[in-house]
């Protein structure tokens, strides 16, 4: 070119940095005879998208006064926020505030990013500050943000505060379909189904999405029947608009394992089979593999498994617990060892070869599968798998291995590891580390009646009667009662 602009410079720029060539981009950027605001904005978001954060601080750091602007600010905010260092995006936004205000004010894109980091940090507070900002510096009754409001409603119920969700939905002058649709999830998610259900029913237009969040939460609440209704339902529709979509075929899977509906399951995967799912999306495969080995159909489980084109880490974890939860031990850790060797795996394959060993009473496999984790396969032992170790061994009746490697974890015992132990506890009748179990299990939720009951029953199966009855009084006396189980198979 004979002669090269600002706008020239930085399109070339672009170009390089979409095409991933950083250390060309890098060269560019240092030879630009001059920059704007654009120039630097473009460097921190192509850095931050390849993973280079600190080298995108610099170059935020390195913008002069004049060339500081909203769009540079939005920017390094966001590389902060999409490479999981949330509490540094917050930081940086309280820390820098003062300088640009009121040259520079935050936009409708910045709020948005920063609701992001204060979802990702849980932080109800930050969340409230951010959300008094937003009122101050927002028209909250203009159409173009409303997709602030829906993060906003978004924001407060995943943070618990659903009577600050409502407000906001209830004060806004504009709604589109997505505002519709967040608050039917907010409510669906905190299993609130009829109000979800007011929200549905009072909305003009739906799409997919609006019956992908009613069939999910019927489900989370328990009412599998519903759920398929409503499945029916859209499928009565015939609308292109409410088409059901592969995450609608996903969760009705679901729904049919959780609920152990075979029939109905196995008509779905005819659904996606005339419909090209098996072949085009591996959540649809992956959702077959668990549905049919919760329903205990093994081998239609395996045939779905093998005639997915594409598999996963998830595809394969599936089919490893699955087989080990019905009974196939050895197949399980036979098809697990493959997936270790083909480089497939994550820790949850790792969950999934524990339970399995635990299930089929292989202690010492399961014991050399704990100790090759970080050893041969880069992966830390989390509270999960010293769970299903402990769960392994209490099933074996080695109680005491199990309370000692509860002791010696890096980790805090959460209920659900006392609970493990108090279980083998009861089963081969050691009363002395139950009486230890129970103890904590009862001051890690107080509230819990399976612990008294657990332990009750451990003193009847000793013959030590009274102690039994002394704890159901105990029981009586605090007004605790032990829920009644239920079951989907009929």
């Amino acid at each position: 070119m004979p002669h090269r602009n600002q706008v020239s410079w930085n399109a070339m720029l672009t170009v390089l940095l979409d095409l991933n060539k950083l250390d060309e981009a890098r060269e560019l950027f240092d030879k630009m005879p001059q920059r704007n605001s654009t120039s630097y904005s473009k460097m921190i978001t192509g850095l931050s998208r390849l993973g280079f954060v600190s080298e995108a601080r610099e170059v935020f750091d390195s913008i002069s006064i004049l060339d500081q602007n909203v769009i540079s600010w939005t920017a390094m905010i966001s590389s902060y926020t999409h490479n999981n260092q949330p509490m540094n995006a917050l930081q940086l936004f309280s820390s820098s505030y003062g300088e640009f205000f009121p040259s520079s004010l935050p936009n409708s894109y910045t709020f948005s990013t920063l609701m992001k980091a204060c979802l990702d940090v849980e932080s109800l507070v930050m969340a409230m500050q951010i959300h008094g900002l937003i009122i101050k510096l927002l028209d909250e009754q203009g159409k173009e943000n409303v997709f602030v409001q829906n993060s906003l409603i978004d924001l407060h119920s995943k943070l618990g505060n659903l009577v600050d969700a409502q407000r906001v939905f209830n004060g806004l002058k504009w709604k589109d379909l997505s505002t519709w649709n967040v608050m039917m999830s907010s409510y669906a998610r905190s299993l609130l189904i009829d109000k979800a259900c007011e929200i549905f029913d009072s909305m003009d237009e739906k799409d997919a999405l609006s019956w992908n969040i009613m069939i999910s939460g019927f489900a989370e609440c328990g009412r599998g029947v519903e759920a398929l209704e409503f499945f029916l339902q859209l499928c009565r529709l015939r609308e292109p608009r409410t088409e059901p979509n592969s995450s609608t075929y996903t969760i009705v899977l679901t729904v049919c394992a959780t609920f152990t509906m075979l029939k109905f399951g196995t008509q779905i995967h005819s659904f996606t089979l005339k419909r090209g799912l098996l072949e085009s999306n591996i959540y649809t495969g992956n959702s077959l593999i668990n549905m049919y080995m919760k329903c205990g159909s093994v081998e239609e489980s395996e045939r779905t498994f093998y005639e997915m084109p594409r598999k996963d880490v998830v595809s394969w974890n599936s089919l490893v617990l699955g087989l080990g939860q019905n009974g196939y031990s050895k197949k399980a850790l036979e098809i697990g060892e493959k997936a270790l060797n083909l480089g497939i795996y994550n820790h949850n394959t790792f969950i999934a070869l524990l339970t399995t060993c635990s299930h089929g009473g292989l202690v010492d496999e399961g014991i050399e599968c704990f100790n090759s984790m970080s050893r041969n396969y880069g992966i830390k032992p989390c509270l999960d798998h010293y769970i299903c170790v402990i769960d392994m061994l209490g099933r074996a009746g080695r109680i005491t291995e199990a309370h000692n490697l509860l002791l010696s974890m890096p980790f805090a015992p959460n209920a659900i590891t006392w609970a493990a132990l108090l279980s083998a506890c009861l089963v081969h009748g050691n009363e002395e580390i139950g009486e230890t179990a129970s103890r904590e299990l009862r001051i890690l939720e107080p509230s819990n009646a399976a612990s008294y009951v657990m332990l009750a029953n451990l003193y009847r199966k000793k013959g030590q009667f009274e102690e039994s009855k002394q704890i159901l009084r105990l029981m009586n006396k605090i007004d605790l009662r032990k829920e009644k189980g239920c079951s989907w198979i009929l």
